[in-house]
């Protein structure tokens, strides 16, 4: 057994709901999350800012004893998930193997969409792995980057969001896809918005989701689950504090301990 927390890591609010899929799948396990929300987004910075951004936080998580980290953004995946890796004795969980797995077991037509941030679409990193499992796959990918200003400004359930979308996504229409990555862990906050654009014959795919279930795996295969009743979660972000508290307990329906981190 291993009381230990999990770290989570993002570039804001985003990733906040990959820590709901762990309250959902292992709900005896806490958390321990960073959100740069000083720094976000993500998406439109250079590969090696963001690799410094990942180290900064994943150093941050590791001096909190956590047993195991999601990077729980897709750019900071695509961008850091071997430097992590080889970084900490520790299990680090990317979002993008896990996803496009999933996308492959969901499409019947192997048609397949991704709608990300412009850093994760510019990196062709969803496409190419998809294509090194199935080459025959067919992948359609969208940037979509105001989608996270969306969600860091609250603005999910605003009533001009749904149109925002719906005109953003009438992009992917002439491709007939059947499932949809949301290749972003802020977009799973447009859940609802998106599936109305995409249509119900579309299955939408939440990576997060999938990393956090391959962490249940990787925890039934060493033994790693909590044996005990341990302390209450801990939320930090680099800036925001009161806009971050609000999603956050909206999100989770709980009164989250949200605290400034500071990290360089």
């Amino acid at each position: 057994m291993d009381n230990r927390p999990i770290g989570f890591m993002d570039s804001g609010v985003g990733g906040l709901t990959a820590v709901k899929s762990l309250h959902q799948l292992l709900p005896d396990e806490k958390a321990i999350y960073i959100g740069d929300e000083a720094r976000v987004p993500y998406g439109p910075r250079p590969t090696t800012e963001v690799v410094d951004f990942a180290i900064q936080m994943g150093d941050f998580l590791v001096s909190k004893n956590v047993k195991a980290i999601v990077i729980a953004c897709n750019t900071a995946t695509g961008a850091s998930l071997p430097t992590l890796q080889a970084r900490y004795n520790i299990p680090v969980i990317g979002v993008i193997q896990p996803g496009a797995e999933a996308a492959l077991r969901t499409s019947n037509s192997k048609r397949i969409g991704v709608i990300a941030t412009d850093g994760t679409i510019k990196s062709k990193i969803y496409s190419e792995t998809i294509h090194k499992l199935d080459q025959n796959a067919f992948v359609k990918e969208l940037a979509c980057q105001d989608f996270v200003r969306i969600v860091e400004a609250n603005q999910s359930k605003a009533p001009e969001t749904e149109s925002i979308v719906k005109k953003q996504l009438k992009q992917l229409e002439p491709d007939n896809l059947d499932t949809l990555i949301l290749g972003c862990t802020h977009f799973p906050h447009l859940r609802s918005a998106i599936q109305t654009a995409v249509g119900e014959q579309v299955q939408l795919v939440d990576p997060g989701l999938q990393a956090v279930s391959d962490l249940k795996e990787q925890l039934q295969k060493t033994d790693g689950f909590v044996g005990q009743t341990v302390e209450s979660e801990e939320y930090y972000t680099t800036a925001n504090l009161e806009e971050f508290k609000t999603i956050a307990d909206d999100l989770l329906g709980m009164n989250t301990n949200v605290q400034l981190a500071k990290i360089d």
